[in-house]
């Protein structure tokens, strides 16, 4: 049997007879599932039957109410847009506001507080200047013929007097009080 030889026609044949066999066994697996799930719908469909029987009864006014709810939004959406441009045009104006705030009264206030301050701190320096004399003063006194002052005197008008500016051979003197200082000294007692 097994003898003879087999043509590419036969084996072409024997591989399409085994292919549409195969073919055949899904096709009927196929239908059998088919028919089990529209088993299970049909029995869905008698479940609920008055239920779809009522929605079917209701679609016309459901339509009619998903037409006015459409409308409605429409209507809302041409307000939003006005409202959103009115929005817009009211920010435009707060920043407007806030920036000539800022350059303008900010800005001006803020020059003021430094002319202020400038003022205040010349007024300051004039002051100090004016009460205390700055530096010491040296007051020597010479004799005719001599290399060296007899006396050296220092006057320093800070509030702290410096010790031992003299050299060590002179002899520091305490400075003289001014007229203008006795006067007021006495007319204070």
């Amino acid at each position: 049997m097994f003898d003879e030889m087999i043509s590419w026609g036969e084996l072409i044949v024997l591989v399409l007879f085994v292919l549409g066999s195969a073919l055949v066994c899904y096709l009927i697996l196929a239908v059998a599932n088919l028919l089990r799930i529209l088993k299970n719908v049909n029995q869905l469909i008698e479940k609920n039957e008055d239920n779809i029987n009522q929605s079917i009864e209701k679609l016309p006014e459901i339509t009619e109410n998903a037409a006015k709810i459409t409308g409605m939004v429409k209507d809302n959406l041409d307000g939003l847009g006005k409202v959103v441009s009115d929005v817009g045009k009211i920010s435009d104006t707060v920043k407007k506001g806030a920036e000539t705030i800022q350059n303008d009264i900010i800005l001006k206030a803020k020059s003021i507080l430094e002319l202020i301050d400038a003022l205040k701190k010349m007024y300051e320096k004039r002051k100090n200047k004016s009460g205390k004399k700055s530096g010491t003063v040296y007051k020597y006194k010479y004799k005719p013929g001599m290399e060296k002052p007899d006396e050296v005197e220092v006057e320093s008008s800070t509030e702290i007097q410096e010790e031992n500016i003299a050299p060590d051979d002179y002899v520091s003197v305490e400075p003289e009080v001014e007229v203008s200082e006795e006067i007021e000294n006495n007319n204070q007692d």
